[in-house]
């Protein structure tokens, strides 16, 4: 099956470098003094795509798109290749 490998590169402030990392990979929420935690998913688990690396994702051809988007709005340069891959929908 035909996956695509999106290469990225983010030359921005570290402020903005961790919002980015936070809405694609999620994070772990403290409240109350870290009494609660809570998992916050981000897009990549939730669109089942692989971090090979960092800057390097692959995902099914579907989801490639959504995950494009969320990297223009931050400002990042995308590389995405198309590659031979099992992905799992």
């Amino acid at each position: 099956m035909q996956a695509k490998l999106i290469c990225y590169e983010l030359q921005a402030k570290p402020a903005q470098r961790t919002m980015l990392h936070k809405k694609l990979y999620g994070y772990k929420d403290f409240s109350n003094h870290g009494k609660y935690h809570y998992s916050r998913p981000g897009i990549v688990t939730m669109v089942k795509a692989r971090r090979i690396t960092d800057g390097v994702l692959l995902v099914s051809e579907k989801q490639a798109n959504s995950i494009v988007n969320i990297l223009k709005k931050f400002g990042a340069k995308t590389h995405v290749f198309t590659v031979m891959a099992k992905i799992k929908d």
